[in-house]
C-alpha cells in the first residue's frame, strides 16, 4: 500500500508523533547533560518527526541475526511491542535531554539488563554469513558497535529525509557527540568513527558484505515491527503508514533481505510522503514541531524549572 497524505495524518493523530511518556525528566540540576543546548543532538532529537524512524532503527538492528536472536530469546517484544517501544523512547529521551546523572543511571539499568542476554544461534535462524552455533552476548563489542551505529545512522537518515537542514560538519558532530553514549555502554573508542561518512561506510559494509543481512530470525522480529497488534482494525492503516515510512528508509540490501517488495511506484510514493511531511512540518505551530522535552531541558539548563511543563 502506498499511503495518501490523509492516511499519514491519521497515522500521526493529526499531529506529529511525540514520545509516549513526554516528560521523563526529574532532575532539576542546571546540568546540560551529555549533549547540551549547543549540540547538534538537541537540534536533531527535539524533532517529533524522528519517531517515525523508530521502525527503521529496529529493522536495521535486527538485520544482524545475532541481534535478532537476542531479541527472540530474551525480549518480550512480540507480546508487548508498544511497551518495548515506550521504554526505548524513554531511554533515548533521558539520554538526550536528561542531566548527566539521569542519562548515566538510565544507561546503567539497560547495561544491567543486558548482562543476562547470552545464547547461540540455532539451526533454524542461521544464515550463510552467521552459521548455527555462533554465540552471542549483549556486551560483545562488535554487536554493541552495530546496534550503536544503526541507531545513530538511522537518526541522521530520518532527519535528512523528513526534516533536512544538516550540513556535513553537523552530521559529523552528531556522530561524535554520541561517542559519549557509546562510552556508557563500554564500547571501545577504537571501534568508533571519525565522521558520518565513515560510519555510513561501516553500515554499508555490514549490510553488503558483512553479517547484517536478515535471516529467518530477523524476519520473525520484523513481522512484529511491521505488523504490530492494534486495539482496533481502524488503527491498522495508521500502523501500515508508519511501516511504509520505515521500509522506505532502509538500504536496498536490507529491504531485500527482509523480502519486502519495493517497486518504482513504492519509491515514488515514499518520495511524495517525505515531501509532504516536510511541508506539513513547516506549516505546524511550534508546539507541534518541537518536543516539549527539549523546552523543559533548555529551561533546566538556565536554572528555570517550569512546573507547568513538568507536571
Amino acid at each position: 500500500m502506498i499511503p495518501t497524505p490523509a492516511a499519514v495524518l491519521e497515522a500521526m493523530g493529526r499531529r506529529p508523533p511525540t514520545t509516549l511518556r513526554p516528560m521523563p525528566l526529574h532532575d532539576r540540576t542546571p546540568d546540560p547533560g551529555l549533549f547540551g543546548p549547543d549540540s547538534v543532538t538537541w537540534r536533531v532529537m527535539r524533532e517529533p518527526m524522528l519517531l517515525m524512524g523508530a521502525g527503521r532503527a529496529l529493522l536495521m538492528q535486527a538485520a544482524h541475526p545475532l541481534v535478532a536472536q537476542g531479541a527472540i530469546d530474551h525480549s518480550n517484544y512480540a507480546a508487548d511491542p508498544y511497551g518495548r517501544l515506550e521504554r526505548t523512547v524513554e531511554w533515548v529521551t533521558v539520554v538526550c535531554f536528561g542531566t548527566t546523572a539521569e542519562a548515566t543511571r538510565a544507561t546503567r539499568r539497560v547495561v544491567a539488563l543486558h548482562r543476562r542476554v547470552t545464547g547461540s544461534l540455532p539451526e533454524t535462524t542461521a544464515t550463510a554469513r552467521v552459521p548455527a552455533g555462533t554465540t552471542y552476548t549483549a556486551d560483545d563489542p562488535e554487536l554493541l558497535r552495530w546496534v550503536h551505529a544503526s541507531f545513530v545512522e538511522t537518526m541522521l537518515a530520518t532527519h535528512d529525509a523528513l526534516v533536512g537542514g544538516l550540513d556535513d560538519d553537523e552530521r559529523d558532530a552528531f556522530v561524535h557527540e554520541w561517542d559519549a553514549v557509546a562510552a556508557l555502554f563500554g564500547l571501545p573508542k577504537r571501534l568508533l568513527w571519525r565522521d558520518a561518512r565513515t560510519m555510513r561506510a561501516y553500515v554499508n559494509r555490514q549490510v553488503q558484505r558483512g553479517p547484517a543481512r536478515p535471516g529467518p530470525g530477523s524476519r520473525t522480529v520484523a513481522e512484529t515491527v511491521l505488523h504490530p497488534p492494534v486495539s482496533s482494525p481502524a488503527l491498522r492503516p495508521a500502523a501500515e503508514v508508519l511501516a511504509f515510512v520505515a521500509v522506505g528508509l532502509l538500504p536496498d540490501p536490507v529491504r531485500r533481505g527482509y523480502g519486502l517488495p519495493w517497486t518504482a511506484a513504492h519509491a515514488a510514493g515514499h518520495r511524495a510522503v517525505r515531501l509532504w511531511l516536510r511541508s506539513l512540518r513547516h506549516a505546524m505551530p511550534r508546539r507541534f514541531r518541537i518536543s516539549p522535552v527539549y523546552d523543559l531541558a533548555l529551561a533546566r539548563t538556565r536554572g528555570r524549572w517550569p512546573e507547568r511543563m513538568a507536571a
